[in-house]
């Protein structure tokens, strides 16, 4: 189970543990756990990734319940001024 850390009716942001995957992937084909099916699994919703952790990072994870509120989001991350 995720830890939800904020959640309302366009988004959710949850805490990824450092070692799980965010989605299925060719990097380790073997794996069968996944940030995005456990949130799935979760919240009894479909879930589009706002963007991604690496693997062996930890951290807020944002995704978004609908394509519309995932591209919204995703542009305002590739805006941002790091």
């Amino acid at each position: 189970m995720l830890e939800i850390l904020y959640r309302d009716s366009l988004c959710i942001a949850v805490n990824k543990p450092a070692g799980m995957l965010v989605h299925r992937s060719w990097l380790d084909s073997r794996e069968t756990v996944f940030v995005m099916q456990t949130l799935r699994n979760q919240t009894g919703r479909h879930v589009f990734p706002v963007h991604r952790l690496d693997r062996p990072t930890s951290g807020v994870l944002l995704f978004a319940f609908n394509k519309e509120s995932a591209r919204a989001l995703t542009q305002q991350f590739e805006r941002k001024n790091v």
